[in-house]
């Protein structure tokens, strides 16, 4: 049996919003434990071996960069998982949060393709280069496409989260 506020508040069925969320949350948790398992390798290095003074500097601004990753990719999952529970204070900060991500991912792509337009073009005179050179090409052009269908999807669920069809599913806090 329906109470009136069931009644009055409307259930949809699928939400492919829900579902982009769904995805990201679950990226941004393969990254928060690839970082943490990141860290854990440099702390250990840190701890065991012995590392002259550069190589220990390089070491901890290696470990900052992991700590920053996972305490964002970490961030991520709670904003995404608010999204999915249609928690009201989640709507506003998943859009800023998204539009970031995917203006990061706009960035590094084109920095990527600018590192790549460097070494392509040039001669290599090393046995074997051509090989590994259109090997990497290949790389490039995967993680290019994957950073463009990403960028798509993150504007797409920036804006989604705008409409007033999707804003009225979120509840308020009281």
């Amino acid at each position: 049996m329906l109470s009136v506020a069931d009644a009055a508040s409307p259930r949809p069925g699928f939400a492919s919003w829900r579902l982009g969320l769904w995805v990201i949350l679950l990226l941004a948790a393969f990254g928060a434990m690839q970082y943490g398992v990141h860290a854990q390798r440099v702390w250990s290095v840190l701890q065991v071996a012995p590392v002259d003074a550069e190589g220990r500097a390089t070491l901890h601004a290696m470990l900052a960069w992991d700590a920053a990753y996972f305490l964002a990719a970490a961030m991520l999952v709670v904003f995404c998982a608010g999204g999915i529970l249609r928690q009201g204070w989640a709507r506003p900060v998943l859009r800023v949060a998204l539009g970031l991500l995917a203006a990061g991912l706009l960035v590094s792509g084109v920095l990527l393709y600018r590192q790549w337009l460097g070494w392509h073009g040039q001669p290599h005179a090393v046995a074997g280069a051509a090989a590994l050179v259109a090997q990497e090409s290949r790389r490039v052009h995967l993680s290019l496409a994957f950073d463009a269908t990403a960028i798509v999807m993150l504007i797409w669920l920036v804006w989604r989260l705008g409409q007033p069809a999707v804003r009225a599913q979120f509840r308020q806090r009281r």
